[in-house]
């Protein structure tokens, strides 16, 4: 398989061409705006499945705890665990949705990370399969939630239980998140070229400061958390670029 390799290591300014050039190439490109639509209706198709099968559960476990002809008190207290169900599902069908939007668009991340290296070099490696792709962005996204997640809580809880820490907790948060976000960013072109776990540990250390500033700049575009999809695809086209110039001499 392909391997990313290089002498010298991306620039802070390549970093920051990374994160404009792959806002541009998504506007600019048309051929790609179908892909950049697909992990904000696979969103959409998610929540709309799974707020439906809250809505019928809701109905089913209420009548169940209820029983049959319940009476006044009873349709009460139907009609209140209905609506407490009803709140529960729809939060977690929400969770799930966010969840699983990107790793089952991962067919369209990877259609623009293709069409971006084919835009900068004129070619590209070979696409991976669509099981292949979806198993590298799980892993990517478990490794960043079990990495960046407990820091997250840690910064939290000191800057709630001392909140003059609070000048210190959220730039750090930010920083963070940046690292996340660059890190699932990053899952795509280096999955098409079977980069590893420990190679990709590897390529961010080598690159650690155009990283950065890449997760960074998106951390700081990025208030609400679903808004990431609208602006995963951005990211990816601009991961790519990150990585092509890795490879640049």
């Amino acid at each position: 398989m392909h391997r990313v390799e290089r002498s010298s290591r991306v620039t802070l300014l390549e970093g920051l061409e990374a994160f404009v050039g792959g806002i541009g190439f998504v506007i600019t490109t048309p051929r790609v705006w179908g892909h950049a639509l697909v992990p904000v209706g696979m969103l959409l198709l998610l929540l709309c499945g799974l707020s439906g099968l809250a809505l019928w559960g809701s109905h089913h476990l209420s009548s169940g705890l209820i029983g049959p002809n319940p009476g006044i008190w009873g349709q009460i207290g139907y009609w209140g665990l209905r609506i407490a169900f009803i709140v529960i599902g729809i939060f977690a069908a929400l969770l799930l949705a966010l969840s699983l939007a990107q790793p089952l668009s991962g067919f369209a991340l990877e259609s623009i990370a293709h069409a971006q290296e084919i835009a900068l070099t004129g070619t590209a490696v070979p696409k991976a399969s669509f099981f292949i792709a979806l198993v590298s962005t799980a892993t990517a996204v478990v490794i960043a939630l079990l990495i960046g997640g407990p820091l997250l809580l840690i910064l939290f809880l000191i800057g709630f239980f001392f909140p003059p820490a609070t000048v210190v907790t959220v730039p750090l948060k930010v920083l963070v998140c940046g690292w996340m976000l660059a890190w699932d960013f990053l899952d795509y072109p280096l999955a098409m070229r079977g980069v590893g776990l420990v190679e990709r540990f590897a390529w961010v250390g080598r690159n650690f400061g155009a990283f950065t500033l890449f997760g960074v700049l998106w951390a700081l575009l990025v208030v609400v958390p679903g808004v990431v999809l609208l602006v995963l695809p951005m990211g990816v086209a601009g991961a790519t670029r990150l990585v092509v110039a890795g490879e640049n001499p």
